[in-house]
């Protein structure tokens, strides 16, 4: 077992004191020890760290470089420019028109409803596709998310209307006899 006992806290400010005393006799020391034999600095560990750790930043610029240089499209020159508009599938929610189509606005635009371009009204929100009958369709805020094809196919015909179009109304209707 060793007899050495480490360092104690309150003793850390002394030694500190007494290495600072002899930093210039060691730093002279040093130098002398230095001009006799120049390869003594690549033996210090200090100088060895230093070193690799110079080497391994150089290795890692290098090995970016080459990442940037061969990865297609990883150049640095095509920098392209965020565009100040936004495409937007728009769709009008009146019944009569329901026209859809693509408009181009602001990144930051927030003036909803828009004009519709075929019937001239303030109808136009942003549209949506209808997963079952895949028509787009737009729905005003604070209206449910339904949409307005698939209601008017699944509400039933008047009875006047579905006479017209064939369809039996009652029972008796269908029945050729």
């Amino acid at each position: 077992m060793s007899e050495r006992r480490p360092p104690r806290l309150a003793d850390i400010p002394h030694q500190l004191r007494e290495q600072m005393q002899n930093l210039p006799d060691r730093w002279r020391a040093w130098r002398e020890g230095l001009r006799e034999d120049p390869a003594a600095l690549w033996r210090t560990p200090l100088v060895r760290l230093c070193g690799v750790i110079l080497l391994a930043i150089l290795a890692i610029v290098i090995l970016a470089w080459l990442i940037e240089t061969l990865v297609p499209g990883g150049g640095s020159q095509r920098v392209e420019k965020p565009t100040p508009l936004a495409t937007l599938y728009v769709a009008c929610t009146n019944p009569a028109c329901r026209a859809h189509y693509p408009t181009k606005q602001p990144m930051d635009f927030t003036d909803w409803p828009l004009t519709c371009e075929k019937c001239g009204q303030p109808t136009v929100y942003r549209a949506t596709r209808c997963d079952v009958c895949r028509k787009w369709f737009a729905v005003p805020p604070g209206s449910p998310r339904t949409c307005p094809f698939c209601a008017e196919q699944a509400t039933p015909l008047p009875v006047e209307d579905a006479r017209e179009h064939g369809q039996p109304t009652t029972d008796d209707d269908e029945d050729p006899w």
